[in-house]
């Protein structure tokens, strides 16, 4: 059975070169134990692999959708009008 996963943090703040390389790093040893889980769950190599690069894409999909609601909303807000009180 895979071991415990240990996460790591970023090697510095801020942006920096190969800061990219530093967060794969850091979740290499999590990303091992998801595939060895999922295989002995009994699905094979190739289908947990394709499983995580689409729960990879879809989160990419997610964020992204996410900031351009942000952009193009333009932070407005609109709130429903309140209904009188009688």
């Amino acid at each position: 059975m895979a071991k415990h996963p240990r996460f790591l943090s970023s090697q510095r703040a801020g942006s920096y070169p190969d800061r990219d390389l530093d967060c794969q790093m850091a979740m290499e040893d999590v990303f091992q134990s998801m595939a060895e889980y999922g295989e002995a769950a009994g699905w094979t190599e190739r289908e947990v692999a394709e499983a995580l690069i689409e729960l990879a894409h879809n989160r990419w999909f997610m964020l992204n959708a996410k900031e351009k609601m942000f952009e193009e909303g333009a932070g407005a807000i609109i709130r429903k009008a309140k209904a009188p009180l009688h």
